[in-house]
C-alpha cells in the first residue's frame, strides 16, 4: 500500500470477493487464498512470491520483506496449537499486505540488501503487549481476512434465519474452510438477534463478544467472568454439550449486568485447545436505558488490548 494512502479492509476483501464471484462463481469456496495473493500481488512492484509454514515461536504469522528485492513472503505457523488456521492467518497476512505495507522498490535495496525494517509479525489472541496502532492493523487484518473468505452476502444465505447449531456451524467451517472461532465470531457480528459468544478457559472467561442488539440490552462479557456452574460451560464436556441444538436454560445461570433471564446455551469443547466456546441466545427485549457507547468496546477488543482468530480455533 502507498503510504499514506488508507484502505477499508471491508471494501478492499469485498472488492476481491467480487472478482473471484465473477470468475469462479459459487465454486470460489473455501478461498485458495494463497493463490488469490500471489495473482493479485503480481501486478505489483514487490509482489508476494513465497507463502510457507514453518516454526513460528509466539506467533501465528508474518508478512517479512525479501531481503535483498523487492518482494514479500508470508509465513504461517505449522505448530498443532494453530491447526484449522492456516487460511485465516494466510488472509490475515495478505490484510496486512493490501492494507499496511510499505511499498518497496529498488531504491530499497541500494547496496543488494534491504536498508529499512519493515515486516508484520503477528501475536496470538493474547497481545497485551501491542500499541494502539498495533492492535487497530491486527483488527483490520483480521477484519479483511473474515470479508474475503466469508463474504457476508454468501454466510447470510448459508445461515438464514436459522438458530445457530453444531451442525450449521460445521456447514460453516466446511464450506469456508475456517475455524470454528472464526465462523461464531462472524455470526456475531451479523446476526440481528440477542447472542454472545464466550471462549472461556479454566473455568473463566477469557473474552466474549456480544451481537449489537445484545449490547443495547446490557449483555456484556467481563473479561474473566467466572462461568456458572450449573451452564452447560461450567459442566464441562457431557452429553449436553455434544447435543446440536442449544440446550433451554433457566433464569438465575447465566447473569449479566441486566440481570438474569432464561438462555439457549450451545457450547463445543476443544481438547486440543482447552477452550469452551459457548453461544448464549436471548428472546428478543427492549434495551432498558443502557449506554451503548459505554459498552460497545466489549471484551474482545478488551483482551486484544489486555485476539478465534479465529478465530482462531
Amino acid at each position: 500500500m502507498a503510504e499514506g494512502a488508507a484502505k477499508s479492509p471491508r471494501k478492499e476483501a469485498i472488492r476481491l470477493s467480487k472478482l473471484l464471484e465473477l470468475s469462479l462463481g459459487s465454486d470460489r469456496f473455501p478461498v485458495d487464498v494463497a493463490a488469490l495473493a500471489k495473482e493479485v500481488s503480481r501486478n505489483c512492484g514487490d509482489p508476494i512470491d513465497k507463502i510457507i509454514g514453518d516454526e513460528l515461536p509466539g506467533f501465528e504469522g508474518m508478512l517479512r520483506p525479501h531481503k535483498k528485492r523487492p518482494a514479500w513472503h508470508i509465513v504461517y505457523s505449522t505448530s498443532p496449537q494453530y491447526r484449522g488456521r492456516e487460511r485465516f492467518t494466510i488472509a490475515h497476512e495478505f490484510g496486512h499486505y493490501m492494507l499496511h505495507r510499505p511499498e518497496l522498490s529498488p531504491a530499497d535495496y541500494p547496496d543488494g540488501v534491504l536498508n529499512r525494517a519493515c515486516g508484520f509479525e503477528c501475536l496470538p489472541l493474547q497481545s497485551n503487549e501491542w500499541k494502539q496502532a498495533e492492535r487497530e492493523r491486527e483488527e483490520e487484518a483480521d477484519t479483511f481476512a473474515s470479508y474475503l473468505l466469508m463474504p457476508i452476502d454468501d454466510y447470510r444465505l448459508q445461515v438464514g434465519q436459522n438458530e445457530m447449531s453444531r451442525e450449521l456451524l460445521a456447514h460453516i467451517t466446511r464450506r469456508y474452510g475456517v475455524s470454528l472461532l472464526a465462523a461464531v465470531r462472524k455470526w456475531i457480528e451479523f446476526t440481528d438477534m440477542r447472542a454472545a459468544m464466550v471462549v472461556a478457559c479454566d473455568g473463566y472467561a477469557r473474552w466474549g463478544r456480544a451481537s449489537d442488539a445484545a449490547l443495547k440490552t446490557g449483555i456484556f462479557i467481563p473479561s474473566g467472568m467466572p462461568i456458572p456452574e450449573g451452564s452447560i460451560a461450567g459442566m464441562g464436556p457431557s452429553g449436553l454439550s455434544e447435543q446440536d441444538r442449544a440446550t433451554q436454560l433457566p433464569e438465575g445461570i447465566w447473569t449479566f449486568r441486566r440481570g438474569s433471564e432464561p438462555v439457549r446455551e450451545l457450547t463445543i469443547f476443544s481438547q486440543r485447545l482447552g477452550l469452551s466456546v459457548t453461544l448464549l441466545m436471548f428472546e428478543r427485549a427492549s434495551p432498558r436505558g443502557w449506554s451503548v457507547e459505554e459498552h460497545m468496546q466489549d471484551t474482545y477488543e478488551r483482551f486484544m488490548g489486555t485476539r478465534i482468530t479465529e478465530s482462531r480455533d
